[in-house]
């Protein structure tokens, strides 16, 4: 042919190996028996996965949800009492029934769509009086127990007591009494001798003028004593503790 000629046409369409169709596979390995082997025994796998939507629905009931409330009541018979004044025991109304009935249905929070129930029984209920103990109060059980509690108590309010009026208060009044006035003594037991002196140097009879003297009034020594008297009621602590020096002078070395 022309040197040059197909220089300007355009190339033929490109077919790969693997797409290709059998024969071009075969001849693509024609320079080899063993590769024509392997291209003729190749494997084509292909994956195809199709996602499905998914919803999820979480439901949180309140905590102590009530399902269906039935609830039973007993009421008891109401008191009565006739013109003899017996107490006997009488049965409710159908019209006081009934308002019991509703005031339990509002108590509990009835609900009819919910399926709730609420019945209510009018009966007499069985009284039985407690048996009275024969026992005398001290023996009583109930009595022992209040005994054990109130022991530790009484007892220490006891102790108190003792403590406070046997030891603290006499010490108390004997630090707040005042000590006694050694000039004020001094002077009461020379007022005492000179009395008792006086009383002592008269005479032990009384002469008939002296008799006359006592009928006109008294003498001198009666009054001195009666002095004496006097200062021994109205300050005795003074005249014992005069009293005590005397006998402690008076005693034998």
């Amino acid at each position: 042919g022309v040197p040059g000629a197909v220089t300007n046409q355009p190339p033929g369409n490109a077919t790969a190996p693997i797409n290709g169709p059998a024969q071009t596979l075969a001849a693509a390995g024609t320079p080899g028996a063993g590769a024509q082997g392997a291209l003729a025994g190749g494997k084509r796998e292909s994956t195809i996965n199709y996602e499905v939507d998914k919803t999820i629905r979480v439901v949180r009931a309140s905590t102590g949800q009530v399902k269906r409330l039935s609830a039973a009541v007993v009421v008891n018979h109401q008191p009565s009492t006739d013109d003899k004044g017996v107490v006997t025991s009488v049965a409710l109304t159908a019209e006081q029934i009934e308002k019991m009935t509703a005031l339990v249905r509002e108590t509990i929070g009835f609900s009819q769509e919910r399926g709730d129930s609420v019945n209510l029984m009018n009966a007499p209920f069985a009284v039985q009086k407690a048996p009275q103990s024969d026992l005398p109060l001290w023996q009583q059980p109930e009595m022992h127990d209040l005994a054990r509690s109130l022991a530790w108590p009484i007892g220490v309010v006891l102790l108190v007591a003792l403590l406070l009026f046997g030891l603290v208060r006499p010490g108390l009044k004997a630090m707040a009494k005042p000590p006694p006035e050694p000039e004020a003594d001094l002077e009461e037991s020379a007022q005492l001798d000179a009395l008792v002196a006086d009383d002592t140097e008269r005479p032990p009879l009384l002469t008939n003028s002296a008799a006359d003297d006592a009928e006109a009034g008294p003498t001198e020594a009666q009054l001195r004593l009666e002095g004496a008297r006097k200062l021994a009621r109205e300050n005795p602590v003074a005249v014992a503790n005069i009293v005590k020096e005397w006998m402690g002078s008076e005693a034998p070395a």
